[in-house]
């Protein structure tokens, strides 16, 4: 058996190093500042408990430095005012009965064209032509309802090109007004005439003024569009 000497700082004096039967070595103090101790080794357990993956509930956050994370789990859970199965199921079927009911024409679908769509009316003349009227008295044209009109315009031409012209409107078709805003201008060359209002009122004609002139008449011919 080898005899190990080791030296004693605390005195100086070389000592020998004992061991029992078994071969251990035998010692009555050891310094054992850097081992772990009881109350080190609980919180690691506490630790170890926190990171078990059978006891986690509610969310843990990810993060992947470079790459994917897999991710492997029966039902994800949905952010707040996500579309479930059940609902998006329930749209299709609105959908296909919305469609089923356009098919079958009973909702009618209007297309931009069919919004912009303009109606026309005569005032005086029809579509063969223009129309004499005698110049003595006042004249009045037909009235047109434009009460499902956002807007309308007033055109057409005259014979005569002294003819004087006034725009009138009413609410009920049997009692008129004129509207002052609206100015009835003649061409002098050409004897055409012309303007555009928007349609606030229900019934408009126009009214052309007696000149005085017996026995004298003009071709006259008016048309008003209107526009939904």
């Amino acid at each position: 058996m080898s005899l190990v000497l080791v030296h004693d700082s605390t005195n100086s004096k070389v000592k020998a190093l004992e061991c029992n039967a078994n071969g251990l070595l035998k010692t009555t103090v050891a310094d054992v500042s850097a081992l772990a101790t009881e109350s080190s080794l609980s919180a690691l357990d506490a630790k170890v408990t926190a990171c078990d993956t059978g006891s986690i509930s509610g969310t843990v956050a990810v993060s992947a430095v470079a790459g994917d994370v897999a991710v492997t789990a029966a039902a994800l859970p949905l952010p707040t005012g996500a579309a479930t199965s059940a609902a998006q199921s329930t749209g299709n079927t609105s959908l296909a009965t919305l469609a089923g009911c356009v098919s079958a024409n009973k909702v009618a679908v209007e297309s931009s064209a069919a919004a912009l769509a303009v109606t026309d009316a005569y005032l005086w003349g029809s579509a063969s032509g223009s129309e004499s009227v005698l110049n003595e008295l006042d004249a009045y044209s037909d009235s047109v309802d434009v009460s499902t009109y956002d807007k309308i315009s007033v055109y057409g031409s005259t014979s005569y090109l002294s003819d004087e012209f006034e725009f009138q409107v009413s609410h009920d078709n049997t009692n008129w007004f004129e509207l002052t805003s609206v100015f009835v201008q003649v061409d002098y060359s050409s004897g055409h005439f012309g303007f555009i209002s928007d349609a606030p009122f229900k019934y408009a004609r126009l009214k052309k003024k007696g000149t005085g002139m017996l026995a004298t008449s003009d071709d006259l011919w008016a048309i008003l569009s209107g526009k939904k």
